[in-house]
């Protein structure tokens, strides 16, 4: 999941998004929030993964 301050580009991340993950197409979720835990971050990501013995 990603979450983004109100101020940024939606289209932007998705575009990045897009350019870096365009072979695997991972499901994704953005959401826009009114602050971050940070002020200085712009994009907040939040990330599960699932190894395989």
């Amino acid at each position: 999941m990603f979450k983004m301050a109100q101020d940024h580009s939606v289209e932007k991340n998705s575009r990045v998004h897009g350019e870096f993950f365009k072979d695997i197409r991972p499901v994704t979720s953005m959401l826009e929030a009114s602050s971050l835990i940070d002020s200085d971050l712009l994009v907040e990501i939040e990330a599960t993964a699932v190894v395989e013995e």
